[in-house]
């Protein structure tokens, strides 16, 4: 009566049919092939599963790295960092590679354009952040983000970081033309390319902090990338000169478009001191053949 009740299917159990390897089972029975379940899938948007979760406090490398290999990893961590910590790194990222490459900038007339390009580089894309800050929430709330005003400042801290970064990585190839050509046209052109590729990295950097944020439309956010370019290069004519030499730090009283700046100056090619001496001397010997020919 209190016998344990014995499993009918003891040594009968149905075992799972496990299809052979290899193609040619398949073939011949026409059955479709399992599919093989896939690791490391199930990441972030931005598909970079194997990043680390970013920490609170990050030191300048792994915001150096994020900012170049996962820039929507970083974006998607915004929210849980601590904004003063990588707000103060960010901002000192930008800083250090705006100054540098408006350094070699100056390089070009030397002088007082050494210090006076980096100040220029530096002040004209912080004041383009600056004044373009309310317009990017204004279009990033059209695009459907949820930015907290923290998380937007860092977002724009950060792409100006990035911009900055990739003008110090071309910087060495700008400064071989800087001290090989006198041609303003030639220059010109190297570092609108040069400002015009950062800043191409920087603004889909933009784009991947306002689809980490929930935007779902990309049209309000390109409207306002466009603005943000037009605005960096009126300020690089606002702010002449960059590459020449003038007697003022700024030309405040001529007003100009950028278009029309670049098409007068195009032509026009710096005077290195040697030209300079050479002119001098020219002119001493002018002067003393006149100086002869009216005493004889």
């Amino acid at each position: 009566m209190n016998e344990e009740p014995t499993n009918m299917n003891d040594g009968n159990e149905a075992k799972p049919f496990v299809p052979p390897t290899g193609s040619g089972f398949y073939k011949k029975t026409g059955l479709p092939p399992p599919s093989l379940p896939v690791q490391g899938l199930a990441g972030s948007a931005s598909g970079n599963v194997d990043e680390p979760p970013l920490g609170p406090n990050p030191g300048l490398r792994e915001l150096f790295d994020a900012l170049l290999r996962s820039p929507q990893h970083l974006a998607e961590g915004f929210e849980t960092t601590n904004f003063k910590h990588v707000f103060l790194k960010l901002l000192g990222i930008a800083i250090v590679s705006l100054l540098t490459f408006g350094f070699v900038l100056g390089c070009f007339s030397r002088n007082d354009q050494l210090w006076a390009a980096p100040v220029k580089v530096l002040g004209g894309m912080l004041f383009a952040a600056l004044i373009c800050f309310p317009s990017l929430y204004v279009f990033s709330t059209l695009a459907g983000a949820r930015f907290s005003p923290k998380s937007m400042l860092l977002s724009l801290t950060g792409a100006v970081a990035l911009g900055g970064m990739l003008l110090l990585g071309l910087a060495p190839a700008l400064w071989i033309f800087v001290e090989s050509t006198s041609s303003f046209g030639f220059m010109g052109f190297l570092c609108v390319l040069s400002w015009v590729v950062s800043l191409f990295f920087a603004l889909r950097f933009i784009k991947s902090c306002t689809r980490s944020a929930g935007a779902v439309s990309h049209g309000p956010v390109l409207v306002w990338s466009m603005l943000f370019v037009l605005v960096t290069l009126q300020l690089s004519t606002t702010l002449r000169p960059l590459l020449g030499e003038s007697e003022q730090f700024l030309q405040l009283g001529e007003k100009r478009f950028f278009l029309e700046h670049w098409t007068l100056t195009a032509g026009l090619r710096v005077e290195s001191d040697e030209t300079t001496t050479q002119d001098a001397r020219r002119n001493d010997e002018r002067g003393r053949e006149s100086y002869d020919t009216e005493n004889e």
